[in-house]
């Protein structure tokens, strides 16, 4: 079974893991471990968050998951009948 994903919405997901690994790592570095030398641990949670809230952001912001997509393709329209009207 193959599910076809549109561009605008890879787009979006890949921006907000590019946010979620950007918030983790600036995280990382900004925590101090003792005398080790090694970076901290990043906070996954605000990295978490922060991917959710951009996934979700850009996603109101672009119309995507609410159902336009599906309703600017026009219907197809009934065949007109091949009888006369009555009147005629």
């Amino acid at each position: 079974m193959n599910l076809h994903i549109n561009g605008e919405n890879a787009l979006v997901v890949a921006l907000s893991c590019i946010v979620a690994y950007v918030v983790y790592r600036r995280t990382q570095s900004h925590q101090h471990t003792s005398l080790t030398g090694q970076p901290g641990r990043g906070d996954m949670v605000a990295a978490l968050t922060a991917g959710a809230a951009t996934l979700l952001i850009l996603a109101f912001l672009f119309g995507l998951g609410d159902g336009s997509a599906e309703a600017e393709q026009p219907s197809p329209k009934p065949p007109a009948s091949a009888e006369p009207s009555p009147g005629h």
